[in-house]
């Protein structure tokens, strides 16, 4: 009789063990498809604010977390509601809006409807100055590679109308970037036709220089690689076959395909947000890429809860922890240089 106990009692241990494990699995489970979401600092594109090696956690439910887990990857956007949108002066977590399948980390300094312009070290949000965040700072004087001035820019709102085909260079890729987050399970292709003297011609040879050789070739219009995140490459790319093909009338005409279809005119679905490292000088961000589209967004970043110094080596772990950062909570920044400099919230 007591053997019959003791195997009861046995088997009652191992159920319950199984089940407090199974339910601490599916509470940090819940905690991670909604709650929170852990990321690492792997660039210096948000210092001084943001080290490499600082580990912090995300809130997701304050933007609105996701229903199904992976169901950005999948294509939906359904959500449950948010707490609020993105603001400016919120550090954001949000999916990389180009073809990399990665998370950045970016201060959202202009929302949707608003106008954007970069002037050297002056970021101007609707005709008004805004000042950096504490700890921001330029190291090149607000020089740019490729970017002289960054140029008036409209952040997309949604209902927005755009006609892709009429667009600049920069502002025709951020739509492409756009179209892609609003359809991440779509085919979003850029296709680039080339006139001379008004007739099609994308069998034109173009003589240019092998990038991985440094050779000359010449190749035909068509068969050039035009894809790329970053605009001003593609500015560049577009401008040298303009000069290499001399005095003649050359029209390079674009237009973007939806699942193999036209897109003549694109109605926005989503809010859009411009988003900027603190360290300014040394970000790839929206000056860069373009839009941040409300469907991409994944985390407001809330607290660092660990941190290594990435020039101590790992022997030396005491001293390579960042004790000092540890419990830092990631604040909001409000620029407004005219109120005297901003404020912090």
């Amino acid at each position: 009789m007591s053997e019959n106990k003791g195997r009861r009692s046995e088997q009652a241990g191992i159920f319950h063990f199984f089940r407090e494990m199974g339910s601490a699995l599916v509470m940090a489970l819940i905690a991670i498809v909604y709650i929170i979401q852990a990321f690492k600092i792997p660039t210096p594109s948000m210092e001084r604010s943001l080290l490499v090696g600082d580990f912090l956690l995300g809130l997701k439910f304050v933007y609105g977390a996701p229903f199904l887990p992976f169901s950005l990857d999948l294509g939906i956007s359904k959500r449950f509601p948010a707490i609020t949108s993105p603001k400016p002066g919120d550090v954001v977590i949000f999916k990389y809006p180009g073809s990399e399948r990665k998370d950045y980390i970016k201060r959202c300094v202009a929302g949707p409807g608003s106008v954007v312009e970069v002037i050297n070290e002056k970021l101007i949000v609707d005709g008004k100055e805004i000042a950096p965040p504490p700890h921001g700072y330029h190291s090149r004087h607000g020089r740019l590679d490729r970017i002289a001035r960054f140029e008036p820019l409209r952040i997309p709102a949604r209902g927005d109308r755009i006609r892709p085909a009429e667009l600049p260079t920069r502002e025709f890729l951020f739509c492409k970037h756009l179209i892609r987050q609003e359809n991440p399970r779509a085919e979003v292709k850029a296709v680039y036709q080339l006139y001379i003297d008004g007739s099609f011609a994308n069998n034109a040879t173009i003589a240019t220089v092998n990038p991985m050789t440094g050779r000359p070739v010449e190749v035909p219009f068509g068969g050039i690689d035009f894809d790329t995140d970053d605009w001003t490459v593609l500015h560049m790319m577009l401008s040298d076959v303009r000069a290499r093909l001399g005095d003649r009338d050359v029209d390079i005409r674009k237009m973007l395909y939806l699942n193999g279809e036209p897109v003549r005119e694109y109605t926005v679905r989503f809010d859009n947000y411009f988003m900027m490292g603190d360290n300014r000088d040394n970000s790839a961000d929206s000056r860069f890429w373009g839009y941040l589209n409300r469907n991409f967004v994944k985390a407001k970043a809330f607290i660092l809860y660990f941190s290594l110094d990435k020039d101590v080596p790992l022997w030396k772990l005491p001293v390579k922890i960042r004790w000092n950062r540890i419990g830092k909570l990631i604040r909001s920044w409000d620029g407004n240089a005219a109120a005297g400099g901003g404020r912090v919230k």
